[in-house]
């Protein structure tokens, strides 16, 4: 890079230049890519009425630093992950009187470009609440986008993008791509994807709600991921995770990184027949058995007034079976006797249980090809959410009985206080020795890293909500989201195979297609105790939780085709989308002149 009045940092490979500049006094950035500009003038900064909006900053120095290292992750596409880049740390000095002080670190990686702020330590300030991000990603005109939120695929552009929480996909010409998401989220709110009106082909990261801290304090990274094609876009995805903390976990021999099958028709939950489905599982190589909601109970305590109504206006079903009332009570660490109604309308009947949970995982830890029990766990029931039980006694409770792992469920995400309530909840599964399933709203920013017991994220419009998604839109929404959602990191999709509404090889193929632990809804006769699994279950069988090499081919809408290597052996999986249609998968990446 040449030198200039400007500061400039490169990525190791030469191709991403980021420039940073006071333009009358407002810091700015440009990013150009390939010789070509990417990002031009885009505005730097935070609101956090410290200063008056708008005040000139003055440059007073400038640090850089680089990165080149190897980690290894536990599940995922990769089983090395190099995390190489360059950094740039900007310092900026406020107006008089105050001075105050506000970094730009920028860093620059052959797969993209990152920015967050920092506030070091300086006189007569202790904390500091961060209002507004001002960052803008500053594009050559009004570019088409792609969001999974309103299943924007295409058909929208920068200006007519409805508000976006998670990732956003550009294409930026020349059939390159970059994906817009947040990183190391751990002590901040989540952000969601505006354009900004009054500058076309703009956007911007609005936050859930503001965030304070004491110095010294750090935004989340804005990070922006590049491909020179839809397939090297997500190939490229694992810069969300290099912008983590590396593992906190000193031994992680205990994360299988295995698959699961998913105990949903939830009417009877009874220890035999758990374990009948953990012998399918056995058989058939998975590696967890997931008992989700009302095995606990009802999935909320029930307040006096919900006691006194469901007394009033109940069936005279619930006459005969008595013990619901001590089902209603949110207990996480004790199995329900009998009928539990799901919740404080279901008047009319409800769910069966009768599990002796450490019985079970004991008979899991057994089996010739051993299968972990993952238990559900409503969030509100939690002290850190709001309820009774704290997560370090559930959890304890839990590593007592031999339970594998948690799945979190209905966890409020997105403001600071709950992302970080978050980051704690996935620290202690790691402390007992619990992999973790977080479902629900919460969106994946690279945690996995630092806590790679976080073996999966739903964050998705997943199974459960296929019935709402339009006919012409669900396999099309199956298709584009890796390159819009799964930028930000494993996704929960939980398909049920077999299920009419999808042909049995596209739902099968999600499983090669999508980063995270495999996961499979129950329940259909085929995967199920007595069932045969169907041809398709071969795949699922051999398909190994940790790959070692990923190669995509993709029409961003069209089709996806992930071929992921394990030593010798290559696993490939397509989806296309709503129409019909043939496509290549190039063997290029394969040994030349080897059969």
């Amino acid at each position: 890079c040449a030198a200039s009045a400007a500061e400039v940092v490169c990525s190791p490979n030469g191709k991403t230049v980021v420039t940073v500049e006071l333009k009358e006094g407002r810091p700015c950035w440009s990013i150009a890519y390939g010789g070509r500009p990417l990002l031009r003038d885009g505005l730097l900064g935070v609101e956090t009425g410290l200063e008056k909006d708008g005040a000139p900053y003055a440059a007073v120095g400038a640090t850089t630093a680089s990165g080149d290292g190897t980690w290894k992750p536990v599940w995922g596409f990769l089983s090395d992950v190099r995390d190489h880049y360059r950094e740039l740390t900007w310092q900026l000095q406020g107006a008089a009187p105050a001075k105050r002080r506000l970094d730009v670190v920028v860093r620059a990686y052959d797969e993209g470009v990152a920015v967050r702020y920092a506030f070091p330590q300086q006189p007569g300030l202790k904390e500091v609440t961060v209002k507004k991000l001002l960052t803008e990603f500053a594009f050559d005109g009004d570019r088409t986008v792609y969001s999974s939120r309103d299943y924007q695929y295409g058909n929208a552009t920068i200006a007519t993008l409805k508000k976006s929480e998670g990732a956003v996909t550009v294409d930026v010409g020349g059939g390159r791509f970059v994906s817009l998401t947040d990183a190391d989220r751990a002590d901040f709110p989540v952000v969601s994807w505006c354009s900004r009106k009054e500058k076309p082909g703009t956007l911007v990261a609005a936050l859930h709600p503001p965030a304070s801290g004491t110095l010294p304090f750090k935004t989340s990274w804005q990070a922006m991921v590049i491909g020179e094609s839809a397939g090297q876009l997500l190939e490229n995805r694992f810069l969300v995770e290099n912008l983590n903390p590396p593992c906190a976990v000193a031994d992680t021999s205990w994360i299988r990184p295995g698959k699961a099958l998913c105990q949903v028709y939830n009417c009877r939950m009874v220890t035999r027949e758990i374990m009948q489905l953990m012998d399918f599982a056995s058989e058939h190589h998975f590696d967890y058995v997931e008992i989700d909601h009302s095995w606990s109970g009802a999935e909320t305590k029930w307040t006096p007034e919900e006691i006194a109504t469901f007394e009033k206006k109940k069936g005279p079903f619930w006459n005969a079976h008595p013990e619901w009332r001590d089902n209603v009570k949110g207990d996480l660490m004790k199995s329900a006797k009998g009928y539990v109604p799901f919740r404080p309308h279901s008047f009319e009947s409800g769910n069966y249980v009768d599990l002796d949970i450490p019985a079970i995982t004991a008979y899991g830890k057994s089996l010739r090809h051993p299968v972990g029990l993952c238990l559900y766990v409503r969030g509100a029931l939690l002290k850190e959410f709001g309820g009774e039980h704290a997560i370090e006694d559930v959890f304890a409770c839990y590593e007592k009985w031999g339970v594998a792992g948690v799945k979190p469920g209905f966890v409020p995400p997105s403001s600071q206080q709950n992302e970080r309530a978050i980051a704690y909840l996935v620290k202690k599964a790691a402390e007992h020795k619990l992999i973790a399933v977080i479902h629900d709203a919460f969106l994946p920013y690279g945690l996995c890293r630092t806590y790679p017991n976080l073996v999966n994220v739903e964050g998705v419009a997943g199974e459960e909500a296929e019935p709402s998604i339009a006919p012409p839109i669900k396999s099309l929404h199956d298709v584009v989201l890796p390159f819009t959602r799964g930028i930000m990191g494993s996704f929960d999709y939980t398909p049920q195979i077999y299920k009419a509404s999808k042909t049995h090889c596209h739902q099968v193929a999600m499983l090669g297609v999508y980063l995270g632990r495999a996961s499979v809804r129950a329940g259909m006769k085929q995967w199920s105790p007595g069932g045969e699994g169907g041809a398709e279950v071969e795949f699922a069988e051999k398909l190994p939780g940790l790959t070692d090499e990923i190669k995509v081919t993709a029409e961003l809408g069209e089709y996806v085709t992930v071929a992921r290597r394990k030593g010798a052996d290559w696993y490939v999986a397509s989806l296309s989308g709503p129409k019909a249609c043939s496509f290549p998968c190039p063997l290029r990446f394969l040994p030349p002149g080897k059969s």
